[in-house]
């Protein structure tokens, strides 16, 4: 696998005779980080390690976790905000007080070690465990690594990253790739399913974009005889776009993709348009070439960042929302619409851009740190 920051082959990372452990895994808030945490403990689980999740109540977590009949506990947290505002001194009590439920709750069980992919309701978790000298490991999935994972980072006995550039924003990171549903991997190294007419999917997050739902649908009436449409609105505004967007040629609305579906749209689609969160790695998986519309309230910008590494290697065209509009959409789909070559070149950068096995070289990580310490 060539590139920047590319990742070493690391067959026999996992040693097969390393013990189970007790693994406590965080990340929440947003699907984007529990849904790879949940992965690494799936791979864990399998090898006979006992896991627990420990979350937040305002979160996707718990029902996350009862889906994959993983054992999860949940706790008050909310996000953290600038201590200038009473938001923010609430914010921090809550804080100390989750800190407090889970450190009793980690000194009680002794996890051989605690894995992180960031988000608000992590810190109280990873504070925790650093008090109690129980090893943590971090995973990032962004370009630019949250607060939480920023602030953990120096203590942390292994940091992982998905994205090339992290490598040089965090001292000590690894690339290991994005750890992805293992459903996805195993559609993605299915045939592609071609159909005769191309197929943009749109994806917002499991919230939905308004401004994709807004504008999407205005570029697939100028793009409705060249390709059919696929547009995941979000659950709490399908109703409303669904008003907006009625009789639009070519397009297909639904609220959301769940996985069967997912997969469905990946193994059809020629380009996807979204934002430019930890998504875009699955697009990477299935060398789908992108547009991307970073978030512009994104923390750090991170969003921007990500898309800036995709277009970087060819694999993405950038919009950024304060330039785009139907008419730029409907362009720069388009342009990846009326070039095949263009389209295979990305794929074939995406795919090596995807590391296969990341989810097995964070495991490795982990597992070194939980034996060491013992």
């Amino acid at each position: 696998m060539g590139g920047a920051n590319a990742p070493e082959p690391c067959k026999g990372d996992i040693d097969p005779e390393v013990r189970s452990i007790f693994l406590v895994v965080t990340g929440g808030g947003t699907g984007g980080h529990v849904y790879p945490a949940l992965e690494v403990a799936r791979a864990a689980s399998q090898r006979g390690s006992e896991i627990l999740y420990l979350g937040s109540e305002r979160g996707q977590e718990k029902l996350i976790c009862a889906r994959f009949a993983i054992p999860c506990q949940v706790f008050g947290s909310r996000p953290l905000y600038s201590l200038k505002s009473p938001q923010g001194w609430r914010s921090l009590v809550a804080l100390l007080k989750a800190t407090q439920l889970v450190k009793g709750e980690l000194k009680r069980r002794r996890p051989d070690a605690v894995f992180s992919t960031g988000g608000y309701s992590a810190a109280p978790v990873m504070q925790a465990a650093k008090s109690l000298d129980i090893p943590l490991c971090i995973h990032e999935s962004n370009s630019v690594p949250g607060r939480a994972n920023r602030m953990f980072a120096p203590k942390a006995a292994g940091f992982t990253c998905t994205f090339r550039t992290t490598t040089e924003r965090i001292k000590g990171a690894v690339r290991t790739g994005q750890p992805i549903r293992a459903e996805l991997r195993e559609a993605a190294a299915a045939e592609p399913n071609n159909r005769e007419k191309p197929l943009v999917l749109t994806v917002g997050g499991s919230q939905g974009s308004q401004f994709l739902n807004e504008n999407v649908p205005e570029a697939a009436k100028v793009l409705h005889d060249k390709a059919d449409f696929l547009l995941a609105a979000g659950r709490g505004n399908y109703d409303k776009v669904k008003v907006q967007v009625n009789g639009t040629p070519g397009l297909l609305l639904v609220p959301y993709l769940e996985i069967d579906a997912l997969l469905d749209a990946y193994s059809q689609a020629t380009v996807a348009v979204a934002r430019s969160g930890g998504t875009v790695a699955e697009f990477a998986l299935f060398g789908l070439p992108s547009v991307l519309v970073p978030l512009p309230t994104s923390a750090d910008d991170h969003q921007l960042r990500n898309a800036q590494e995709f277009v970087g290697f060819g694999g993405a065209i950038l919009l950024e929302q304060k330039d785009a509009d139907p008419s730029s959409l409907a362009d720069a789909i388009d342009e990846w619409l009326a070039s095949p070559e263009k389209r295979e070149a990305a794929r074939k950068a995406l795919k090596e851009w995807d590391v296969p096995d990341a989810t097995e070289r964070i495991l490795a990580v982990v597992e070194r740190a939980a034996t060491r310490h013992n």
